[in-house]
């Protein structure tokens, strides 16, 4: 941290002396910061242990958080973050940050999405950290059916479980299938682009360009005439 912070000092010494000569925007930019990354861990050096918010760990990218995932092989992931809503294979982006969120939060706010533009919600399949206490009374007051693990002495009735293991297996498939589609063929599984706006950019084209290949398929199945079987 001593020869980090001499070097900007020095670094500062030269800029101020040629008036900022000889670096453009983009070193301007960096040189903020490495400024800002020996502050914060000065901070941490000052403060064991403790977080730091917004806690710059790259420099090409210094918008770029780490997300804990508590996955085995990815304990640990960098990237942007997105809520998904899906309705009938297609996906919405509900909220998309570099920072992470509590995504389970968001369920009322999805239901109301949906309520806006295709109508009240009457089934819904999630992962089980949507399965909160406030979540479930939210779902009942709805008369909204999932796929959440029971809870309580009352059991589901057969048909109630049929619907529950459909919604559980419809997620597990179609809604998962289509994250493994946008990442595979639609250039998200590795963002080529630099800088936050565009890597923004470019997972909302890469979601809209799924969509909008699925629904010219279903299009032009439904326009498609049946075949004929020949006597």
């Amino acid at each position: 941290m001593y020869l980090l912070n001499k070097g900007i000092e020095q670094l500062q010494e030269v800029l101020d002396k040629n008036k900022g000569a000889g670096l453009d925007l983009k070193d301007f930019s960096r040189f903020g910061v490495i400024k800002k990354v020996c502050q914060q861990q000065e901070f941490l050096l000052d403060n064991p242990p403790s977080k730091l918010k917004d806690r710059i760990v790259s420099l090409h990218k210094p918008y770029l958080r780490p997300i804990v995932r508590g996955k085995e092989n990815k304990p640990v992931e960098f990237g942007a973050k997105a809520h998904i809503l899906q309705v009938d294979g297609l996906a919405f982006i509900d909220k998309l940050d570099f920072n992470a969120f509590n995504e389970c939060t968001r369920l009322k706010l999805s239901v109301a999405k949906h309520k806006r533009f295709f109508g009240p919600a009457r089934q819904l399949g999630a992962d089980r950290i949507y399965a909160t206490n406030k979540n479930r009374v939210f779902c009942t007051q709805q008369k909204i059916f999932t796929c959440f693990p029971k809870k309580g002495p009352k059991q589901l009735s057969k048909a109630e479980k049929v619907l529950s293991s459909e919604i559980s297996r419809q997620r597990a498939t179609v809604m998962e299938g289509v994250f493994g589609t946008n990442k595979n063929h639609y250039g998200l599984g590795k963002i080529k682009v630099k800088g936050e706006k565009r890597e923004k950019l470019m997972i909302f084209f890469g979601i809209m360009s799924a969509n909008a290949v699925l629904i010219a398929k279903r299009r032009a199945a439904k326009e498609s005439p049946p075949l004929q079987q020949s006597a």
